[in-house]
């Protein structure tokens, strides 16, 4: 979306473009990338050696309240861990979308997070 825009601007800078024609434009790109960006999806695949499987989507907007299912134990866990939950879901909302995590063992075993 960014690329789009530094083109409107180039082309107002240019004379091709009237400043007012660029905002609605800008405005219209915005108006997608809002729309585009509520409908984002974290996906998590994992499967380990054993041929255990786990292959989840969850909703962006949904993250904050997921974490709440999480057990108290395996919270601590992560903290000793020195694994901060809060920074990983800002990390995540921030994120348009792509790969986060893409771990893959000798054995098999592997680990994937992405955004769609």
């Amino acid at each position: 979306m960014r690329e789009e825009i530094r083109k409107i601007l180039k082309m107002v800078e240019t004379g091709k473009l009237k400043a007012e024609e660029a905002e609605k434009l800008i405005e219209a790109i915005l108006d997608i990338q809002k729309k585009t960006s509520t409908a984002r999806f974290l996906k998590i695949k994992i499967e380990d050696k054993n041929g255990d499987k786990l292959n989840m989507s969850i909703p962006i907007g949904l993250i904050k309240i997921a974490t709440k299912f999480i057990p108290k134990e395996k919270k601590e866990q992560l903290k000793e861990k020195n694994i901060d939950l809060e920074e990983i879901i800002s990390t995540i909302k921030e994120q348009t979308e792509g790969e986060i995590i893409n771990i893959e063992e000798k054995n098999g075993s592997f680990v994937k997070i992405w955004i769609e």
